[in-house]
């Protein structure tokens, strides 16, 4: 489902509207704070690709002070959106996504005419072009705020999720009381060795009701059927109820045991939700860099980067980092564990964090194997096209509605009843003026009738 958010950080206002402003008009909408907005992140409003970046007319510059252009495809809501006043931190061509950061507001008030820094920010139907803009605030009505979690319908948020995934090394952890998004719990180390907190923590998890998955640490020196046979006996004794992803990281692993452990895993009746490993390590396995669907089918990529340390939830690197552009085999990372460093309520310790960029209803999916019930879908097809159209209707006719509802009264009468002067059918029923047309059509045609009767 496509999202939209608004440009620019919760706490903006609408500093000025879109129409006649100054003698002219005002072809967009402007945001901004009390006292200026001077670097300010600024965000895409949809996914889309780059088309204009830098310097531009009325924008200022040089590079990379100016604009930014996004051409948004049908997948990710359709038209085109600008921003202006800014300091882009995209370059032309770059695909980006709904929410994702993509500059700051330009400290410099000459380029904003004079007034405190904003953002100038269009809406276009379909492509840019000169003047085809429409009001952006009925097209941002119901857009999340980029920088907070957003509710979706029926509980769960939409836009980044944060988890954590954890061992028999965080016993004692309340896994309740962190506050994260989603859980992943490891089942085993290889075939020697049972994960014996892996079933308390899923007890304590499965009291948050959020999204949960398993690990099975890979080993390359022991028998393949016997490891999968340990990942089955804590798999079972935690009750199932979702994947199992493999954890491929230990030297002297290669590719062809990555596809024998997933074999073993599914033969037991196990879900295998893709492969966790190094994109370094994944690339160097001994017999070549694997494909998603050798690993299972999703990649859940380990990039520490400078080894964030802090709140877990303040230190994730963001959804714009090209670690989540760059493919292991032929997928990009569904998953990405960005620190080992993350601070959690009520633990002294690091541990592991991890993002998903979707949501819950989604992560659950993925983790268990399922698709989102036909029944969502289609409620949310209807949902966003009701939402297209009303938002055709306010934004792009705006004016010309008075007029549209005055041709409706006309062609309908008061309250959609009819108009009395026209007469009334055989129910008693004022006609409409569609009505009263259709009636005299047929007098006519009886009329022409009589008339040739009598020639």
């Amino acid at each position: 489902m496509a999202r939209r958010f608004m440009p620019v950080r919760s706490g903006a206002v609408l500093t000025s509207g879109f129409g006649p402003r100054w003698g002219s008009v005002h072809r967009g909408a402007d945001y901004g704070r009390d006292g200026g907005s001077g670097g300010d992140p600024v965000f895409a409003a949809q996914g889309g690709t780059v088309v204009h970046a830098g310097a531009a007319s009325g924008f200022g510059g040089p590079d990379p002070a100016g604009w930014v252009v996004i051409d948004h495809p049908t997948a990710d809501g359709s038209g085109t959106t600008v921003y202006g006043h800014i300091i882009r931190e995209v370059t032309l061509g770059q695909r980006v996504e709904a929410g994702q950061r993509i500059g700051r507001i330009n400290p410099d008030s000459s380029t904003n005419g004079g007034v405190a820094p904003h953002i100038h920010f269009e809406v276009h139907p379909t492509v840019w072009a000169q003047s085809s803009q429409v009001d952006p605030v009925p097209w941002l009505a119901g857009a999340g705020w980029p920088d907070q979690p957003q509710q979706q319908e029926g509980g769960g948020t939409v836009g980044t999720l944060i988890g954590l995934d954890v061992s028999e090394w965080q016993d004692g952890l309340d896994l309740t009381a962190t506050g994260a998004d989603f859980c992943i719990i490891r089942t085993n180390y290889g075939s020697a060795h049972l994960d014996w907190v892996a079933v308390s923590h899923i007890t304590d998890w499965r009291r948050t009701g959020k999204p949960y998955a398993y690990y099975s640490w890979l080993r390359p020196n022991q028998p393949i059927e016997t490891q999968a046979d340990a990942a089955k006996t804590i798999w079972d004794a935690c009750g199932g109820g979702a994947g199992v992803w493999i954890d491929v990281e230990e030297e002297g692993i290669t590719r062809t045991q990555v596809v024998a452990f997933r074999d073993a895993l599914r033969r037991r009746g196990m879900y295998v939700i893709g492969a966790y490993s190094r994109a370094n390590f994944w690339e160097a396995l001994p017999g070549g860099e694997p494909s998603a669907e050798e690993g299972g089918g999703k990649i859940w990529v380990s990039h520490y980067g400078s080894r964030p340390d802090g709140p877990y939830r303040d230190i994730y690197p963001g959804d714009s980092s090209s670690i989540w552009l760059y493919p292991l085999g032929d997928r990009r990372p569904d998953l990405w564990q960005f620190t080992d460093l993350g601070r959690v309520p009520g633990w002294v310790k690091g541990v592991d964090v991890n993002a998903y960029r979707g949501t819950e209803d989604e992560l659950r999916a993925l983790f268990t194997g399922t698709t989102i019930r036909k029944e969502e879908l289609d409620m949310n097809a209807v949902d966003r096209i009701t939402k297209y159209f009303t938002d055709f209707i306010t934004g792009y006719l705006g004016p010309q509605i008075d007029a549209l509802q005055e041709v409706w009264r006309q062609l309908r009468g008061p309250q959609g009843e009819g108009w009395p002067q026209l007469g009334k059918n055989e129910k008693g029923q004022n006609l409409t003026l569609v009505d009263a047309i259709a009636a005299i059509r047929h007098d006519i045609a009886d009329l022409r009738k009589e008339i040739e009767g009598k020639k």
